[in-house]
């Protein structure tokens, strides 16, 4: 008998810009569609334990014929330091490709923490990416904004200062000086650059910050042409309690064209950024599938 907590996976070995990667896929034996799993800034395959969830429960509803995928980024585990979302987007799209290759008839993303930043750069007009048919959005949270609440906005801006005076005299892609940093990322490798994307308000991963202006925000959501689900966590601890995250999906929202954000979307009562706590981890399921319903 295996021992509790462990699962079976297919690994799918596939051509991407990082080398020798595969994708995990759980759940339902030959689905037709899939759904693929896009962590956050630490995270790699099997590191978040609700894709799990997820995939159990399309195995009950084989009439949607979902099974999850997830991959290796260049970005995973401690690589985020010294990439890039547009690295992101190169190996989703390889994946993306590789998915079609073998026949899945749709393909979903969902994304978690910097995952949904990688959504949102996926729509970006700069990239020829493989197209998708929809967008989750779990936990997307400002970076800039979690970091100000670890060492608060002033010694952030000080650090992002000199982040930025070095990237004027080339220099962003050195090492940035851990004591410039929040303490939660002094162990891992950081480049000036990113750094910088990561916590100023004109960094390229800053699509969540509630300051943004009306006209940024807009450009964001009006490109988005697939149908896609917000789902904030309701006690995300790397949001500040004064953000009122209903209002701030709705605003989101009010933004997309017609018809394009669902219906489902909405805070996720009781949940943690990572959404560990069973009660929360069954709503957002239940979100999911139903979500994916919808488009079905």
């Amino acid at each position: 008998m295996s021992p509790p907590g462990t699962f079976t996976t297919t690994v799918h070995p596939f051509e991407s810009p990082t080398p020798h990667a595969c994708a995990y896929e759980t759940g339902l034996t030959n689905a037709e569609n899939a759904l693929v799993f896009i962590g956050g800034l630490g995270d790699g395959p099997h590191t978040v334990p609700y894709p799990r969830a997820i995939a159990k429960r399309l195995e009950m509803e084989p009439e949607i014929s979902y099974s999850v995928f997830e991959f290796r980024l260049t970005s995973s585990f401690s690589g985020f330091g010294f990439a890039r979302l547009a690295d992101d987007v190169a190996d989703i799209s390889a994946l993306v490709k590789y998915l079609r290759s073998i026949g899945k008839r749709r393909v979903v993303l969902l994304g978690h923490s910097t995952g949904c930043q990688d959504c949102m750069e996926y729509t970006s007009p700069s990239y020829d990416v493989a197209p998708v048919d929809g967008f989750i959005l779990q936990a997307p949270v400002s970076d800039r904004g979690a970091m100000a609440l670890e060492m608060g906005e002033s010694r952030l801006d000080e650090g992002l200062k000199i982040s930025k005076e070095l990237i004027a005299s080339g220099r962003g892609h050195e090492r940035m000086l851990p004591e410039h940093m929040t303490p939660s990322f002094r162990n891992t490798p950081i480049s000036v650059s990113r750094w910088y994307a990561l916590g100023a308000s004109d960094g390229e991963d800053n699509y969540f910050d509630p300051s943004l202006p009306d006209n940024i925000v807009e450009s964001y959501w009006k490109r988005i042409d697939k149908p896609i689900l917000i789902l904030h966590s309701g006690n995300d601890e790397f949001v500040a309690s004064s953000i009122d995250k209903i209002a701030l999906i709705q605003r989101w929202k009010a933004f997309c064209r017609p018809g394009i954000a669902s219906e489902f979307s909405g805070a996720i009562l009781g949940a943690g950024h990572r959404v560990e706590e069973p009660e929360a981890e069954e709503r957002l399921v239940n979100s999911v599938v139903n979500f994916l319903h919808s488009i079905h």
